[in-house]
């Protein structure tokens, strides 16, 4: 059984951003209970922005393990692979993520500043098509990242 107060700490940290910290404590969760799937998502968020991509990885395959149907997994490995060059396999999860949260804005995000990065520019406003059909109140922010990649797309001609 997870320690919830730890837990609600380990998120805490995690929400300002204090990522050493969540890894830890996230690991002293995971003593406990190795196959917390809620743990493990927080772990391999903070391995990710601590730069830990290979291990991050690793968490999220295992938390696929434990829950094939993981959204939050997918993004999460969709970002590691996309961050270690193999974009295809990145955007593949990422696509993944959304088939199973139509409506969640972040994989569509995280796709589209990846591609992005990638310099597939055609692909992002593909993406943005679908992102806007699914998600119109967030207008705004899709047509920040229009224009980004719109400013990217001229820069690297």
């Amino acid at each position: 059984m997870v320690d919830k107060d730890k837990l609600a700490e380990a998120r805490r940290r995690a929400e300002a951003r204090d990522y050493g910290a969540t890894a830890r404590l996230a690991r002293e969760l995971l003593e406990q209970s190795p196959d917390d799937v809620v743990t493990l998502d927080l772990l391999g968020y903070a391995l990710y922005f601590l730069g830990q991509i290979d291990e991050a990885e690793s968490v999220c395959r295992r938390t696929l393990e434990l829950s094939p149907e993981h959204a939050y997994a997918f993004k999460g490995l969709g970002l590691c692979l996309a961050k270690r060059g193999r974009i295809d396999d990145g955007a593949a999860a990422l696509e993944r993520a959304i088939a199973l949260k139509p409506k969640w804005f972040d994989p569509y995000w995280d796709l589209s500043v990846s591609l992005v990065e990638a310099r597939r520019y055609g692909a992002v406003f593909e993406v943005l098509r679908r992102a806007r059909a699914e998600l119109p109140d967030r207008a705004a922010e899709w047509d920040k990242m229009e224009k980004h990649a719109r400013a990217a797309g001229a820069r690297a001609r």
